[in-house]
């Protein structure tokens, strides 16, 4: 766990800054990435807590395990769409998608065979070995959406967003139109 977050002192910083009128990106950012870090971290002991209870307190461990495992899948799922958001002027984007004739390329459709199929290390192994051809490095939160902890429904919506972030319209285009 990261030893560094104090949310009081984070947020006691944060609001010093607003009251001297010092508002710095970068220092929010770096607040909502530790509190992310942190939410990660506190999923996996409280999956160490469920599996280790007993009686009651078991379920009731494994209900808020759950309702937390949710959240962050939910948040991990937003990320993903932005990353592929992120990738459209990138070479990762051409392995995905032919600029010329306006269509996914033939291995998208394999991905999305794949992942409706469930198979997590064949869509993992297809992603990683395109991103290797386009000579980009794969982002390290990217990797999450394959961790076998997660079941194979929310497998499949982080590929799915990751997707829809690559080749979907962007939001400001979506609302617009």
């Amino acid at each position: 766990m990261n030893e560094k977050f104090n949310f009081d002192e984070i947020k006691k910083t944060l609001e010093e800054a607003i009251l001297q009128n010092q508002i710095e990106f970068k220092a929010f950012s770096q607040a909502v990435s530790s509190y992310k870090k942190l939410g990660f971290e506190l999923e996996k002991i409280l999956e160490w807590a469920a599996n280790n209870a007993k009686g009651e307190d078991k379920i009731k461990l494994w209900s808020l395990y759950k309702e937390f495992s949710l959240q962050n899948i939910s948040e991990l799922c937003e990320w993903l769409r932005w990353y592929g958001e992120s990738l459209r002027k990138s070479k990762v984007y051409e392995r995905f998608f032919d600029k010329d004739k306006k269509v996914p390329k033939a291995v998208t459709f394999r991905i999305l065979e794949l992942t409706r199929l469930g198979k997590r290390e064949e869509v993992f192994h297809i992603i990683l070995r395109e991103f290797v051809n386009a000579q980009e490095e794969v982002g390290k939160n990217f990797v999450k959406a394959f961790n076998p902890k997660y079941s194979v429904e929310s497998f499949k919506v982080m590929v799915y967003s990751f997707l829809s972030g690559l080749l979907g319209e962007g939001i400001e285009k979506n609302k617009e139109g």
